[in-house]
């Protein structure tokens, strides 16, 4: 079985935004990561040929220039990278996570949310 393709944080922002924004070109995605820190174009460039090269962006030329589309789900890639951040860190053991969670600094709003999804979770499963 091959290893799962991963994505380093500058992937995953140029990810995100054409998930929100899809058909994007390298200079709109350059000027949307330019909001938060300052990227030259080739770094961007650079970045969304990876992208595509490890098939997580699929692109049509258009007017002279590449439009880029996801090619997976923010769900689908989320949740493989969640996945594999569990088999990774806590031998694969959701509980764990979760343990761990509880006893970092949450608020009573974020437990309540947690408690809440768990919830659905298993009322999900129990109509399966």
């Amino acid at each position: 079985m091959t290893e799962p393709k991963s994505l380093g944080q500058l992937e995953l922002e140029v990810l995100k935004i054409v998930w929100d924004h899809p058909g994007s070109s390298v200079p709109q995605l350059t000027d949307a990561l330019l909001q938060n820190k300052d990227y030259a174009r080739t770094t961007i460039l650079t970045v969304v040929q990876r992208l595509h090269k490890k098939s997580f962006l699929t692109r049509e030329k258009q007017d002279g220039a590449f439009r880029y589309y996801p090619t997976d789900s923010k769900e689908s890639v989320m949740g493989g990278m969640t996945k594999r951040f569990i088999e990774k860190t806590f031998d694969g053991s959701a509980s764990s996570l979760i343990q761990h969670l509880t006893q970092t600094k949450l608020s009573t709003a974020e437990l309540e949310e947690m408690r809440s999804i768990i919830d659905q979770a298993m009322k999900n499963e129990e109509q399966n």
